[in-house]
Formats: structure tokens, sequence, C-alpha cells
């Protein structure tokens, strides 16, 4: 009868966890991979996490969550990669794992695309019955000893982003592995790692984008079969990427409070609090969270030029490269001017002709229909990654030499509405050349320039990467 007793009190304690299993995670706003691995590499920079946060205090064994993350991009941003390592202890359970995230992004058109996402990894899952609370603790039918078990553990996840839209589905512990234990005595118990069915929408509404003031709302509900429906309600006002703060409804449990901002430059803190609500609120204590996140790479300073403090030398130079950049567009609009002016009298010289090709260099220049085309190797350029761009037609609005500046006016484009905005850097050229739109075909190109010419951009030109 009181191995029975055991076994009851073992099953009842892991059902009653069941939809805990998956560590209550506040800041999924900011890092939404831990839930759902298609949106692991998804930022401009690579990152690195750390989260640690303390749930029920006034109760023993209170629930202790610490997340470690690494995730980048890859490939222009085309695929993500990641690692996380997790320790999650609840009463007598202790989980300590590690996995590894993969996702691959389709893009549908240059505001929509797709990401698919995997993750795989251990996890150790141990049973401590030295502190469990019994009547009888000398009783020889109970077990006597600590438990621990490893397994494998899988996720899978999709999500669909179409401009400041994103919607997204997980199922993490998607393998559902079943961990059995026994001890000397034959006494058997076992926990199960059950399905999670997860899913989010988010939507950014800019207040003002030249700012970069936006409210973010988002929604997460969260179900495990045989146990109650969970759903999230979060809302964020945020200041560009340098501060915020937002508000959290957790069904059943809490109201929430969150402040996040920008320390130095890369390195990023957020916390966040729980107000406990119901029965439970007077007796729980507090349950918050702290984060701290650094971002590599797309920030780095490190290959800015910097000029001399004394003598104005930076500013001679960004001057005189300007006065160097609209002689050069002036020189174009010229040339464009007269080849269709010489069209419209049919005596265009066969070097000027609408669909002539002129060799400068490595680059091939032509005119079509008054618009500038000119062709080079992709092998020539690189991205902000150090990669080779993907061969087809960019709309360039810009080029500067100082990469700095390239990418705050990449920033600039972007918080105007233009997501697809980005820049790549020509060797020869020593150029970062700040394109709006990335296309397969001319003709599309073609289309897409009218939008950046009615976007105030009036000497944009295609430049066209081939093999």
């Amino acid at each position: 009868m009181k191995k029975i007793v055991a076994i009851l009190v073992v099953f009842l304690f892991a059902s009653a966890i069941n939809a805990q299993q998956i560590g209550m995670y506040s800041h999924y706003f900011y890092k939404p991979m831990v839930y759902n691995p298609a949106f692991t590499g998804t930022s401009d920079a690579t990152n690195v996490m750390f989260v640690s946060r303390a749930q029920w205090s006034d109760f023993k064994g209170a629930p202790q969550l610490n997340i470690a993350t690494f995730d980048g991009s890859l490939m222009s941003k085309k695929v993500g990669l990641g690692v996380m390592l997790m320790s999650d202890r609840k009463g007598i359970t202790n989980r300590i794992g590690g996995e590894v995230f993969y996702s691959y992004r389709l893009n549908i058109n240059d505001d929509m695309h797709l990401q698919f996402g995997v993750s795989a990894g251990i996890v150790d899952h141990q049973i401590d019955y030295s502190k469990a609370l019994v009547e009888t603790a000398n009783d020889p039918t109970l077990f006597t000893d600590s438990q621990r078990k490893t397994v494998f553990n899988g996720n899978a996840g999709l999500a669909f982003v179409w401009k400041d839209l994103e919607f997204g589905v997980a199922v993490p512990q998607v393998v559902g592995n079943r961990v059995n234990y026994v001890d000397t005595s034959n006494v058997r118990g076992y926990y199960t790692q059950a399905r999670h069915y997860m899913g989010s929408l988010k939507y950014k509404f800019y207040i003002n984008k030249e700012k970069g003031l936006s409210i973010t709302p988002l929604a997460l509900v969260r179900f495990v079969p045989n146990t109650p429906f969970q759903y999230d309600g979060n809302v964020n006002f945020e200041w560009q990427d340098k501060f915020w703060i937002g508000a959290t409804y957790k069904s059943g449990y809490a109201v929430g409070a969150n402040v996040g901002f920008c320390i130095h430059k890369q390195l990023f803190v957020g916390y966040s609090y729980d107000f406990i609500i119901g029965d439970i609120g007077e007796y729980s204590g507090m349950a918050h969270e702290l984060m701290m996140n650094y971002k590599f790479g797309k920030n780095k300073k490190a290959e800015v030029v910097e000029a001399p403090k004394d003598d104005g030398a930076y500013t001679k130079r960004m001057d005189s490269l300007k006065m160097e950049l609209d002689a050069s567009q002036a020189k174009l609009k010229e040339l464009s001017d007269k080849v269709d002016q010489l069209s419209k009298q049919g005596s265009v010289p066969p070097s000027e002709n609408k669909n002539s090709q002129v060799k400068d260099s490595s680059a091939i220049k032509r005119v079509e229909d008054g618009v500038l085309i000119i062709t080079n190797q992709k092998s020539e350029f690189k991205d902000e990654d150090g990669y080779l761009p993907p061969k087809g037609y960019y709309v360039v609005i810009g080029t500067y030499f100082y990469r700095d500046l390239a990418e705050a006016e990449t920033k600039r484009f972007r918080e105007k509405g233009y997501q697809t905005s980005d820049w790549v850097y020509s060797g020869p050229k020593n150029f970062n050349y700040i394109f709006m739109f990335k296309c397969v075909t001319k003709e599309e190109a073609l289309e897409k320039l009218k939008i950046a010419n009615q976007a105030g951009v009036k000497d944009a030109w295609l430049q066209e990467l081939i093999d």
C-alpha cells in the first residue's frame, strides 16, 4: 500500500507541474527564440543574453530559472544559428540542459517572409527526494536517493513576418519523451516531457518613425493537453533601441511590469516584476526577472576611421566627399538628360545609345530609358558579415566612404518604413553602397526605382551584380 501511495505522490506531482515544464519567462518579447526556434538570428546583430528569474520566493524550493543564449545570422540573414544553456529548478526537481538552434528564412517578397526553425539538445532531469516533505521520512518504501535521467529534447517552430507584423507557432518538447525512475527496492515513478503548443502575435505601431517612438502589443498563448489554457498579453512602449517600458497580464497568475534600457552602446539591461494575483498572492512572495544582453557586430565602430580632433580634418574630408558625390550625381543626371534629348532627335551616337554599354574598369555602365544600370561582378562586393551578396539588381540610393555613415543612413530609411534598406561594401571602389530594394529581375527593379523616386531619392540607379 505504501508503495502505491509513493507512486501516486510522484505521479500527481509530475502532473501538477505539467503545464510549467517550460520555464516561465517574461522577456520573450525581447528574445522569442527561447520559446520558438524560428526566431533564431533575426536580430541585426549577434547577441549574447543572460536571464535569471526567481518566482514565489516565500515558498521553500521556489522555481528558479537561469538561461544563457547566443545567436546570430549567416548568408545575408537567411540562416540563423544559436545555442542555449538552461537551468530550471522547481521543488525537488531540477532540469539542466543545452540546445542548438537553427532557422532558415524564405523570402516571399521584399516585405514578407517565412522563417522555419528547429532546435535539439539534451536535458538532465533530477529529482532529489531528500528535499521532499513527508510524514514518515524513514519509510523504507519511499525513494531514498536522488534520481537523475538524461534524455533528448527537440523543439520546432514557424514564423510569418509581414512588415511590422510577426506571427509564430511552436511546439516545445515535440518528442514527448518519458523519463522513468526506479530505486533499489523497485519503487517506480516517471516524468513525461509533455508537448506544449504555443502561438504568438506581435505588431509594432509607430508613433513617430523619425524619432523611433513605437508601441508594440504582443499576445502569447500556451496549451498543454489535459491542463488549463494559458495566455499572456503584453504591450511595450519603445524609444529606438535605447529604452522600453511595458506591462503584462498573465492569465490567472499575475500582472507584470517591465523596463529596459541601453547602458552603454551595445549593452542592454531589462527588469520585470510580477504582482501575483488570486488567493496565492498573499503567500507567494516576490517574482521577478533580470535580463542582460550584449550585441556584437552591427553596432561595432571598430572600422570607423577617426579623424584628428584638433585640425577639423574629419569635417573637411566629409565636405570634400560630399562635393565629389554631388558632382558625380550631377554628371550622371546631365548624361541621362543628354541621352533622352538625342534620342528624341533621332541622332543618338552609338556610344550614348539608350542600350549602349560602356566598360569602365571592371564595371559595365549603360543607360536604358533614362535609368543608369551598372553591372559588376558580385565578387567585388561583400555584405556586413563579410559574405558575397546574392546576384540581382539593387536600387542604390547613395554611397558613403565611411561605414558608420552608411549604417546611419540605412537606419534612417528603415525608420521611414523601408525595412529592406541595407548596404554592401565595394572593395575596388572603397565605398559603401546603400540600397533600398534588392530584386531578382530588372523589371521588378525598375518598378522599385519608382518607389525610391517617390521617397525623394532623385539620383537612384540600378546596380546589377552577376556571377
